[in-house]
C-alpha cells in the first residue's frame, strides 16, 4: 500500500499554555493533539518543549513540519531546533508568523492573537507591523495573564475591603484561600494567573460586578490596540481573531464581537492558534 505521508503536513503551533499539533492535507487542518504546558522559548523549559515535538513528530509522520513557537526569536534557537529533527523537511518560525501564514497564505490582513499572551500584527505588501506583545510583566493586554492578574488585584482590595462582590469572591476563594495563601502561590509557587480567566468569565455570565468591569477594561485594550494598528498599516484590512480565549463563547468574547462591530471591519474568527 502506498504511503501518504508526503501529501501531509504537520504543524505544531506552541504558546504559553500548550502546543497545539494540526494535520494538513488537501481536504484542510484537523487539530490531532493537544500538549499542555508552557511552550514559550523565553520562559518555558526548553529541553521539555524539543522532547515533546519530537515527540509530536514522531506520533503525526508528515513530509513536512511547520513548527511556531512563542518566544523563538533567535536564529541560534531556530537553528537548534531545526538540527533536533534530523531527516525532516523543517521550517520553523514564531508562534505569531505561523498564525499569519496559516490564516492569509502570504496575503495581507491584520491579526489579533489572544491566548495566555497577546500580540497584534498587520501586514500589507512589503509593510508588517507588531504591536504589544511585550510579556506578562509589561504587556500582552486583553490576554488571559492579563486577565488573571486584573483578577486577584481586585480579589485582595476586596478582601482589604475596597469592594463587596460575593459571586466573585467565591470563585476566588477556590484559589486562594486568604491574602496570605494568594501571596505565597503567586510569588513562592509561580501560580499562572491566567488560570483564572475562565473563572472571571463564568462570574461575568452569573453577573459579577467586578468581573463584568475586567471584562469591560480587557477589552476596550484589545479595541484600542487593534484601532492603532489599522491607523498605521494606512489600509483597511481584514481582520482575524484567533487564540485560546477565543475558543469558546464567553463573556469576553460577547463583549469583544460587540464592539468590534461598531468599527467596521471584516472580522474574521479562528481557532487554530494557540
Amino acid at each position: 500500500m502506498k504511503s501518504n505521508k508526503k501529501s501531509k503536513v504537520l504543524i505544531l503551533d506552541g504558546g504559553g499554555s500548550s502546543l497545539k499539533a494540526f494535520v494538513q492535507t488537501e481536504s484542510g487542518l484537523k487539530l490531532k493533539a493537544k500538549y499542555k504546558g508552557n511552550f514559550n522559548m523565553q520562559t518555558g523549559e526548553r529541553e521539555k518543549i524539543l522532547r515533546t515535538i519530537s515527540s509530536a513528530v514522531q506520533r503525526f509522520p508528515a513530509e513536512r513540519v511547520k513548527i511556531g513557537l512563542a518566544g523563538l526569536i533567535s536564529k541560534k534557537d531556530k537553528s537548534h531546533l531545526v538540527k533536533s529533527l534530523v531527516g525532516k523537511k523543517a521550517s520553523v518560525m514564531s508562534d505569531v508568523d505561523l498564525a499569519f501564514d496559516l490564516h492569509f497564505h502570504n496575503g495581507d490582513g491584520m491579526m489579533a492573537i489572544l491566548g495566555t499572551g497577546s500580540i497584534f500584527v498587520a501586514k500589507a505588501g512589503l509593510k508588517k507591523i507588531k504591536i504589544g506583545g511585550y510579556g506578562r510583566a509589561i504587556g500582552d493586554v486583553g490576554s488571559g495573564y492579563a486577565i488573571g492578574q486584573e483578577a486577584v488585584r481586585n480579589y485582595l482590595e476586596l478582601l482589604d475591603g475596597f469592594s463587596s462582590d460575593t459571586i466573585f469572591e467565591t470563585a476566588m476563594k477556590k484559589f486562594f484561600r486568604t491574602k496570605e495563601d494568594a501571596v505565597r502561590k503567586i510569588y513562592r509557587e509561580q501560580f499562572e494567573l491566567q488560570h483564572l480567566a475562565p473563572a472571571v468569565f463564568e462570574c461575568a455570565k452569573k453577573g459579577s460586578t467586578i468581573a463584568n468591569e475586567i471584562i469591560e477594561h480587557q477589552t476596550v485594550l484589545v479595541v484600542r490596540y487593534i484601532q492603532t494598528l489599522r491607523q498605521r498599516i494606512g489600509c483597511d484590512l481584514p481582520l482575524c481573531l484567533t487564540g485560546g480565549l477565543l475558543e469558546h463563547e464567553t463573556q469576553y468574547v460577547v463583549r469583544l464581537k460587540e464592539k468590534l462591530n461598531h468599527l467596521n471591519i471584516n472580522i474574521q474568527y479562528s481557532n487554530g492558534s494557540s
